[in-house]
């Protein structure tokens, strides 16, 4: 007869492919992974490219704010001290040098959702089109400099500016630091 019992196959031909699919399973497998592994690494890259892109995007945006709160300040300061002239604007925070902020998140927390006397702060007005908003306050350092202004007999007083700026989402903020030299009389 001759046969046998797997309809005329030789013993060994049926475990030699079983073996070969089990081993193009895992090759298959290994690909999988290969591939997973490179999606997730585009993904993540995309994710930092993206975060750092909006940070960008609200640092430009904070210059912007600071021109805004530069232009606030002259208006309001142009001929008097910003501890004398600017007491109600929502923008300056009239506390002592020794007691000067730095402002935390939940400074900005509680300045954007409910402003108090000691956590203070204004919106600052964007140019149309910009997705970014911004937040700004400014105290006084106590510091002053008659040389500075020496034009016409002025005084340098200075100021620290603080800007908080959140992308249109709200998940990526940028905080800027400056330092505002008002001349006076």
């Amino acid at each position: 007869m001759g046969m046998s019992p797997a309809r005329g196959r030789a013993p060994g031909a049926t475990r030699q492919r079983g073996a070969i699919l089990v081993y193009a399973l895992i090759a298959l497998l290994l690909i999988f992974l290969g591939a997973l592994f490179a999606l997730r690494g585009g993904l993540t890259d995309t994710g930092l490219t993206d975060r750092f892109s909006e940070r960008q995007k609200n640092t430009q945006a904070s210059d912007l704010a600071l021109q805004w709160i530069s232009t606030q300040i002259g208006t309001t300061g142009a001929t008097s001290p910003l501890e004398v002239s600017a007491t109600s604007q929502a923008w300056y925070l009239n506390v002592s040098p020794a007691n000067a902020v730095t402002p935390s998140p939940d400074y900005w927390l509680t300045c954007i959702n409910k402003a108090t006397s000691t956590d203070t702060c204004a919106k600052a007005t964007m140019p149309t089109g910009t997705t970014q908003t911004a937040w700004v306050f400014v105290q006084p350092t106590g510091r002053t400099d008659t040389s500075a202004c020496n034009t016409q007999g002025l005084t340098a007083v200075y100021y620290d500016v603080w800007v908080h700026t959140l992308d249109a989402r709200g998940q990526v903020g940028t905080d800027t630091e400056a330092v505002y030299k008002l001349c006076i009389r």
